[in-house]
């Protein structure tokens, strides 16, 4: 029975995967059997030799498009070696449990995809789904080179937050559907956007995965306890003080404060009175504002213009306690 059905879920994540030269390398799980068998115990450069090797070489594209952003960070080589000398400390831990996660997520996979495809009908049955290892991310949307829109989960990384992959999954499925559709990249973190863009992308994509995985709460929904603590009272004020800053870019070199502020996660709080990525507990707010006139297929299929403008609307709103 086990091996039958280790049988069907290989075969439902093929059908869920378009054939492409990723497709064609090892699975992540044996790509890191190899680094890990080559890299134990040694020197750093050595490792990052063996995770070239092993690793990188067979997915160039995404690691460079998705993972690292060579295009978007001048500094990239830098900020991966920082990155990875972390992560390779933390490997000794996660070594045995790799291959399970990358089980895990795989069957994950094959049970939301079609369940995804039941509520949004014109979503592809095919979609380009990738797993990495990564340090700086545990899931993301991207563009490659020639502008395709994947969907790439980090393995080692949702390893580490034993993250709810039932919640995870379909909240990134909706990103690279949405990406897709409706031309929201980079999970709306985009040039020329103001942050109302990313607060409706992530408020829209976790109301999704409540739909999808339901009788979860909102700390849940959020993969952050205390987000599902703020209460319902202080909604008008937090859409005001959001208004404030609604609109700096999305990506803002003279004011990068602005997006972290509401979006990042960090080790000390960017507001000394609300939890880090408060955005997106106000974004899940906006969109359930939202689906009081709209359905989801009209809200999923605004332009990113349309969303700003409605997004707007509706903190204006919620700041006035309608």
């Amino acid at each position: 029975m086990r091996r039958w059905r280790a049988a069907l879920t290989g075969l439902l994540l093929a059908m869920a995967v378009p054939a492409g030269a990723a497709d064609k390398a090892p699975t992540i799980a044996d790509s890191f059997t190899l680094f890990w068998s080559a890299a134990q115990g040694q020197s750093f450069a050595q490792q990052l030799d063996a995770w070239d090797r092993y690793v990188e070489a067979p997915r160039r594209d995404l690691y460079a498009s998705v993972a690292w952003e060579t295009r978007r960070h001048p500094d990239w080589e830098a900020r991966k070696q920082r990155y990875l000398r972390a992560r390779f400390a933390d490997y000794p831990a996660l070594a045995p449990s790799i291959r399970s996660e990358d089980a895990a997520l795989r069957d994950t996979l094959a049970r939301q995809v079609p369940r995804f495809c039941r509520l949004f009908p014109d979503a592809g049955t095919h979609p380009p789904v990738y797993e990495l290892l990564a340090p700086n991310f545990d899931a993301k949307s991207g563009v490659l080179a020639d502008g395709r829109p994947v969907l790439v989960f980090a393995v080692d990384s949702l390893l580490l937050e034993k993250a709810d992959l039932d919640i995870v999954v379909p909240h990134e499925l909706f990103h690279l559907y949405h990406a897709q559709h409706a031309g929201f990249r980079n999970d709306g973190v985009m040039p020329g956007v103001a942050l109302t863009v990313p607060l409706f992308e992530e408020g829209l994509a976790t109301y999704v995965s409540g739909e999808l995985s339901p009788a979860h709460g909102d700390g849940e929904l959020l993969l952050q306890a205390d987000l599902g603590d703020i209460p319902a009272s202080r909604l008008g004020e937090i859409a005001q003080r959001f208004l404030a800053d609604a609109r700096f870019k999305a990506i803002d070199t003279k004011h990068p404060d602005a997006f972290s502020k509401w979006f990042n996660a960090a080790a000390v709080p960017y507001q000394q009175d609300l939890p880090n990525r408060s955005g997106y507990w106000l974004g899940l707010q906006v969109i359930r504002h939202l689906r009081r006139t709209y359905s989801l297929a009209q809200i999923a299929a605004w332009t990113p213009a349309q969303a700003d403008a409605q997004v707007m609307s509706a903190l204006r709103e919620l700041g006035q306690g309608r």
